[in-house]
């Protein structure tokens, strides 16, 4: 079996047990890979196996990004996802690079957070990572924008509670409420470092 060559050149992202690698053959698609020094939650199985559920739900996944399963890398293990790209072939920025820029108004950045919201409400989708680094925000068209969420889904580690979300309806409108609670928090701290003008953001 073939091995991906991941390396420095390709590094997109780093995050606190995975890092974020373009996939060497095809620039539409991100390998995510397992740090391999110190303990972890096992990141990218429960990605995987989250995404396997939403799968085998029929979920609309029109606003995460899709997963096509593990491949072999120099770096272990590595689980395949899709790219997020602005309309016109450009890597999309995350959300939080828009609010701490603020190039989206303030009234737009409402209307899309509300659409995002509905549409995990509506599809049952744990969003549990929430970050505003964790949302991207491909433009669509010229003016148009989207959020993506590109990491956080599922869980944070394996247990009981990983088990309930996906056999309790109940259990997991409950969830998503709460993770929304505090990704609104999140969300209006951040608008507020941004009025600053100062921008005190050291992740974007």
């Amino acid at each position: 079996m073939s091995v991906l060559i991941l390396n420095e050149n390709l590094l997109i992202a780093k995050g606190g047990e995975r890092d974020c690698y373009l996939h060497p053959h095809d620039n539409t698609k991100v390998v995510k890979t397992l740090h391999t020094q110190g303990n972890h939650n096992n990141q990218n199985e429960l990605e995987f196996n989250y995404m396997n559920y939403l799968k085998k739900r029929k979920t609309d996944l029109s606003y995460v990004t899709d997963c096509y399963g593990y491949v072999n890398t120099n770096l272990g293990k590595g689980l395949v996802f899709d790219r997020v790209m602005d309309y016109n072939g450009t890597p999309s920025k995350s959300f939080r690079y828009y609010l701490a820029n603020k190039i989206i108004p303030l009234d737009e950045q409402e209307d899309l957070i509300n659409e995002l919201k509905i549409y995990l409400e509506k599809n049952l989708i744990l969003f549990v990572d929430t970050s505003l680094t964790n949302i991207f925000c491909p433009k669509i068209s010229e003016n148009k924008y989207k959020l993506i969420i590109v990491d956080g889904l599922g869980a944070k580690r394996t247990g009981a509670k990983f088990v309930l979300y996906k056999l309790s309806k109940l259990y997991t409108k409950y969830k998503i409420t709460r993770q929304w609670e505090k990704f609104m928090r999140m969300y209006e701290k951040d608008v507020k470092r941004a009025k600053l003008g100062k921008r005190p953001f050291t992740r974007l």
